[in-house]
């Protein structure tokens, strides 16, 4: 169950930045570094959310994957004061390299091949 919830959560990302980005173009309302701010905070409460549903489910490798995601996603924020040139390539890298990383996880998940392995018992 808590699979699927996470799959949703994937779904509903990549609906908010394909339905932000369509407001961008067809509004023109939002500058392009505002649509990428609301974006990271988006995907920022849609991956936390997510690694707590799943954390204790899915290998260590892919924790440690989905933390190092969140907090390059905190630090494009700081990009956008100090670099705003590099602000907009940097988040569309990270947002296809997070997209990219949700599919192939979904993809393992119902081959059934991605479990996180049995703590072994410490024996004296």
């Amino acid at each position: 169950m808590k699979e699927k919830l996470n799959t949703s959560l994937h779904s509903l990302s990549l609906i908010a930045v394909i339905g932000l980005t369509a407001w961008h173009v067809f509004t023109g309302e939002l500058s392009t570094n505002s649509l990428m701010t609301y974006l990271i905070i988006i995907l920022i409460i849609i991956e936390v959310a997510s690694l707590f549903l799943i954390g204790k489910t899915y290998p260590e490798s892919h924790t440690s994957f989905k933390i190092g995601l969140i907090a390059s996603l905190l630090i494009l924020l700081g990009i956008k004061r100090m670099m705003p040139a590099f602000f907009v390539p940097l988040t569309v890298a990270a947002f296809a390299i997070n997209f990219l990383y949700n599919f192939y996880t979904n993809n393992k998940r119902r081959k059934g091949q991605f479990k996180r392995r049995k703590q072994k018992k410490v024996k004296f």
